[in-house]
């Protein structure tokens, strides 16, 4: 047995070194192909939030504007009023 490298499974060192690459270069390509996907999914998800901020700016300015105009029209409506109607 000293010769031939091999334990109890009957595999030489060699065959079990080869195992193991292989597993490790297969899970490199899954990785890789995953990340990829990552990579994706971040682009997709960074252009979506950039346009949720920016509707979401649009209509806070949109909002504003009608409050601003409900302010103008209730200030109005009060002053109007004699004091002694304000309570």
């Amino acid at each position: 047995m000293p010769g031939t490298h091999e334990n109890g499974s009957g595999e030489s060192r060699l065959d079990r070194l080869e195992g193991l690459m292989a597993i490790l270069v297969e899970d490199h390509v899954q990785f890789r192909e995953e990340h990829k996907l990552l990579l994706t999914a971040q682009v997709v998800l960074t252009d979506r939030l950039d346009r949720f901020i920016k509707e979401t700016a649009e209509a806070g300015k949109h909002t504003d504007e009608r409050l601003n105009t409900l302010i103008t029209i209730v200030d109005g409506v009060i002053r109007k009023q004699r004091p002694e109607e304000r309570t």
